[in-house]
């Protein structure tokens, strides 16, 4: 509702003419025995609808615009064309030249309608001046309906106030999430995964060092042995006998 309060209301006003070809129509006779003067804007097939035309272009342009009180980048526009731009004109195939403007004010959108009707009539007035045609002869401009007189449009405000209610609901709704988000407790990072065991490394064998050889230990023999060792001489002497198992049990029994 800000919105729709804060941006100033449009008026708009509107005028529709129409070109005419005088009573007499569009040929003086200067002499009965020769051709009479001709109005040139008359000459051409649907001369009125070219007429209008070219009515139509010489004031739409920014100098013209300018000049009725619509100046470029301003708060007044105007529209002039032959009539498509107007809802209510079903046939567009007539000498029409429609007028429209749109403005902050009432009175300067009055104003420069007064003021762009008023060019229409000065440029009918110097095109066929400048065309040599014979006054009597000019065409007029007529009002077919009258200035209107400015009505509020508002339509700006809603789509102003309607865009404003949108950007303000998708603001609060960016606002409360973040305001939530911010609030949600924060889940604990899962644990990182434990690193793959080291697969150990087996050392280089070392080459196993060189054992010496011991050195060989002198033996000292005595004096009395020599390189051959001698043995007692067997000198026979009988040996004791064994008893035979089966005699002593005997001889046990006996005694």
């Amino acid at each position: 509702m800000v919105v729709y309060a804060v941006i100033p209301a449009h008026y708009t006003t509107d005028v529709s003419l129409v070109l005419a070809t005088p009573v007499n129509g569009g040929t003086v006779p200067s002499d009965r025995t020769k051709q009479g003067l001709t109005n040139p804007f008359l000459s051409f097939n649907d001369a009125l609808k070219t007429g209008a035309s070219i009515v139509i272009l010489s004031m739409n342009t920014q100098d013209v615009w300018t000049q009725l009180g619509a100046p470029k980048d301003g708060p007044t526009e105007i529209t002039i064309d032959d009539g498509r731009s107007n809802p209510n004109v079903l046939d567009i195939n007539g000498p029409y030249i429609y007028i429209r403007v749109d403005s902050e004010s009432p009175r300067q959108a009055t104003s420069v309608l007064m003021a762009a009707r008023e060019r229409v009539a000065t440029e009918l007035f110097k095109w066929q001046k400048a065309l040599g045609a014979p006054p009597n002869t000019f065409i007029t401009s007529t009002d077919i309906v009258p200035p209107s007189t400015p009505e509020a449009d508002y339509s700006v405000n809603w789509q102003g106030g309607i865009g404003g209610a949108v950007l303000c609901l998708f603001l609060g709704l960016g606002i409360a999430y973040g305001v939530v988000t911010r609030r949600a407790p924060k889940q604990p990072e899962p644990p990182a995964p434990p690193a793959p065991p080291a697969v150990p490394v087996a050392a280089p064998i070392a080459a196993p060092e060189p054992v010496e050889a011991p050195e060989p230990v002198p033996v000292d023999l005595d004096e009395d042995s020599s390189s051959t060792m001698e043995f007692p001489a067997y000198r026979g002497e009988s040996l004791s006998p064994v008893p035979w198992p089966g005699k002593a049990a005997q001889d046990n029994g006996e005694g």
